[in-house]
């Protein structure tokens, strides 16, 4: 199974927003009661915790696909020749182009 990768600060984003700030008072002693107390102290860890993580090193993936041309194939991203290789005796296109390193998918990028 393929790795999942998610920026460090989406995740802090998301844990901090359930910390909750809310308070109350007690009418015989007037004092302010921090509700959740317990609860974001967890949250907080958490957060410290995440950016404790070790960051990979990794990069979006570029995804694109082989377009025919008269003389064969070309990547539509970055329009060089396509290449081609034996696989159970038969041509087919790489998977990847080894120009600009596009996914062959056939996934076009908006």
């Amino acid at each position: 199974m393929a790795e999942e990768y998610i920026r460090k600060q989406d995740a802090v984003d998301n844990v901090a927003f359930g910390i909750t700030i809310a308070s109350a008072f007690n009418r015989e002693t007037g004092e302010r009661i921090d509700l959740f107390a317990n609860e974001n102290e967890e949250l907080q860890k958490a957060i410290e915790r995440i950016k404790g993580l070790q960051s990979a090193d990794v990069v979006p993936v570029v995804h694109s696909r082989w377009i025919k041309t008269a003389d064969g194939a070309e990547c539509e991203k970055c329009g060089r020749e396509a290449v081609y290789q034996i696989i159970d005796d038969h041509w087919q296109y790489e998977p990847f182009c080894p120009h600009c390193g596009a996914k062959m998918d056939g996934h076009r990028e908006e």
